[in-house]
């Protein structure tokens, strides 16, 4: 494995090998962070375009203090904070279905990602209808269906501070279960 020094050094001298295999290495794992926030998955893939785009054209001026892993990750939680910031606070139809409509069919995809993706999108709608009642609509409301803690705690007629506990018990179940797909948390 090469220090991240090494990539960022090569990356720098215009390498697009060692950029393309940092865009695979860290594309799914990066998704998945994109997704906590953003619940279409065209506009999780868009942003994490981007962030990767940026960081190829603006790969000169970086100037990294963390880890590169660290790094990447909060581009991406910045590039989906500012895009949450720039839509309007509404609430479309988005994915109703109760699935979690990963989609992973771009051109980056290989038949490893393609796959891991969807184990990993079974083991969450397995685990999901697993919850407790409350929990699993709670749940669905918030990361499916894009409500907020607020809304949802209208919605149901229960508290805020339910919505969250029951958000942070499903999220601890969730990591517990992918734990081998999501070493990296």
């Amino acid at each position: 494995m090469i220090p991240n020094e090494e990539i960022i050094r090569r990356i720098k001298e215009g390498d697009i090998e060692v950029f393309n295999s940092l865009f695979k290495s860290y594309y799914m794992p990066l998704y998945f962070s994109c997704r906590k926030f953003i619940a279409s998955p065209e506009e999780a893939k868009d942003l994490l375009q981007n962030v990767f785009l940026r960081f190829w054209e603006k790969r000169m001026e970086i100037d990294i203090h963390t880890s590169l892993k660290a790094y990447l990750y909060r581009s991406v939680q910045n590039e989906c904070l500012n895009y949450l910031r720039s839509v309007p606070s509404y609430v479309g139809e988005g994915n109703t279905s109760g699935n979690i409509g990963t989609e992973v069919s771009d051109m980056y995809a290989t038949p490893d990602t393609v796959l891991a993706t969807v184990e990993i999108e079974q083991i969450i709608e397995n685990t999901i209808k697993q919850f407790p009642p409350q929990c699993k609509t709670i749940f669905i409301l918030s990361r499916l269906k894009g409500l907020k803690n607020q809304q949802i705690a209208q919605k149901l007629n229960i508290s805020v501070r339910t919505v969250d506990t029951q958000i942070y018990r499903a999220l601890k179940i969730l990591k517990v279960r992918l734990k081998d797909y999501l070493a990296f948390y």
